[in-house]
């Protein structure tokens, strides 16, 4: 009797475990929202908040949609920038996740600020369906089909207590931010980051133009965004990425020539592999192969306009292809986690493109890991071949690693001074033997004319240089 008792104590205690085991399951699927898919979240709760800027330095712009027509703004303040924050949070007992409904609000107030009445929101999800029809929606995708999506659960809490430390910044600016893409915003927030989403606009209007001063009209917008974020008490002004889908993968690479502290790139199916935006960035002011010298993250899809080659010159930059072959452009954004809800919202897809959405997320994750926090495995992971489940959705995977810096020319200026022409000939031959050209054109430019102003008056180190 003792001995069926022990036995059927057993039998209870392993049933009470199991069941032990699905509730704590069930408790973590529960705490992770649909939206997400199968993303693993990290260690932290998600908080999130809108900050609602004005560039003083410029006038206020009206809103435009993508056909160009415009809508007056009764904003007149200044340039209206509203930067959205995922940070990691400590939620209160009375704090809750919010509905998708309030990023896509938050769509209607990028030139007007005030709330959204009935009448407003109507009007920016007919914005909202168009803009999804032009991606690839072909006209299939309709206000009922939002409706789907504007109810489902976010994996964050509104203006959350912030975890009071330091950490990381990610930088995500899209035109369509934020709705656009939230979901890996609050992934990487998460995992212990503090992440901004930022709309880059357009001259005159809302609608960013693709062309070099509009480029150059976007620096502005996210030199004031990051400077704007970086007044964020938890955030780490010394760690700073940047990840850009489209165009934006262009831009946010000739932010980082103007400034040395952002640490890593992520052209997220990006048009910065493309010629044509090759030709763009070549044409602003700063970019050139030797400022192009922090670590990119290039994940693609097929597009007859992409590739990897297009890049190979910015050879100071640790490089990082992944080729996704079932994924467009734009599954990478919030899309690829719709499909699921609303099946091919963005037209028919070639393959599973909620996983292609949660890989391009993780390998996000683990290229800020690496870059941000030093993380040796995430580095390691990156560097590995993608494993049999994986290989299906990336099926190319290879790394062109980055050549030693030369000096800047700062840097060059100060050692001629002590050292004379003879530092430069060092300098050029111990970069040759890498390399055919060391130094950049634009460097025996401004090299020259430096010299010519009362350093070289025989001509002789204008010479030398034009020997090398």
């Amino acid at each position: 009797m003792l001995e069926f008792s022990r036995k059927a104590l057993v039998k209870i205690l392993v049933v009470f475990i199991v069941f032990g085991v699905c509730l704590i399951n069930l408790e973590a699927k529960e705490d992770t929202p649909q939206m997400w898919g199968n993303l693993k979240s990290g260690n932290y709760k998600v908080g999130f908040r809108t900050l609602f800027a004005y560039d003083l330095s410029r006038p206020a712009i009206p809103y435009s949609d993508w056909d160009g027509r415009l809508y007056p703004t009764k904003e007149t303040k200044g340039r209206q920038m509203q930067i959205n924050v995922w940070y990691p949070a400590e939620p209160g007992e009375k704090d809750s996740k919010f509905d998708f409904r309030h990023y896509l609000d938050l769509t209607a107030r990028q030139t007007d600020f005030g709330a959204v009445d009935k009448e407003r929101r109507k009007f920016f999800d007919e914005q909202f369906v168009t803009k999804t029809n032009a991606l690839g929606g072909g006209g299939s995708f309709t206000l009922d089909k939002l409706n789907v999506l504007a109810k489902l659960k976010t994996n964050a809490y509104l203006n959350a207590k912030p975890f009071d430390k330091k950490f990381p910044l990610i930088v995500f600016p899209n035109g369509g931010s934020p709705a656009f893409q939230s979901i890996m915003c609050e992934y990487f927030a998460s995992h212990g980051f503090i992440v901004a989403a930022v709309v880059l606009k357009g001259r005159h209007s809302l609608v960013d133009e693709v062309s070099v001063r509009g480029f150059e009209t976007a620096i502005i917008d996210l030199n004031f965004a990051v400077g704007e974020v970086l007044e964020i008490p938890q955030v780490d002004n010394e760690k700073i990425c940047m990840i850009g889908n489209a165009n934006s993968s262009s831009q946010i690479v000739a932010y980082q020539t103007r400034n040395p502290n952002v640490d890593c790139i992520v052209s997220l199916e990006g048009g910065l592999l493309s010629q044509f935006e090759q030709r763009l960035l070549n044409g602003t002011p700063f970019y050139d192969v030797q400022a192009v010298n922090k670590p990119i993250l290039a994940i693609y899809a097929p597009h007859p306009s992409i590739d990897p080659e297009n890049i190979y010159h910015l050879k100071y930059s640790d490089r990082y292809f992944f080729h996704f072959p079932q994924m467009t452009e734009f599954h990478f954004l919030n899309y690829g986690a719709f499909e699921k809800f609303v099946p091919n919202i963005l037209g028919k897809p070639k393959g599973d493109v909620q996983k292609g959405f949660e890989l391009g997320a993780l390998y996000s994750l683990k290229f800020f890991e690496a870059n941000l926090k030093n993380n040796e495995k995430s580095l390691k992971f990156l560097k590995e071949k993608p494993t049999a489940s994986i290989a299906e959705h990336i099926d190319k995977a290879f790394i062109k690693n980055a050549l030693p810096s030369p000096p800047n020319i700062t840097v060059v200026k100060d050692a001629f001074m002590k050292e004379g022409f003879e530092y430069i000939k060092r300098v050029y031959k111990k970069h040759k033997k890498q390399t055919p050209m060391p130094f950049s054109r634009d460097f025996y430019v401004a090299m020259r004319d430096w010299l010519a102003w009362k350093k070289d008056p025989k001509y002789e180190n204008r010479f030398k240089l034009y020997e090398l």
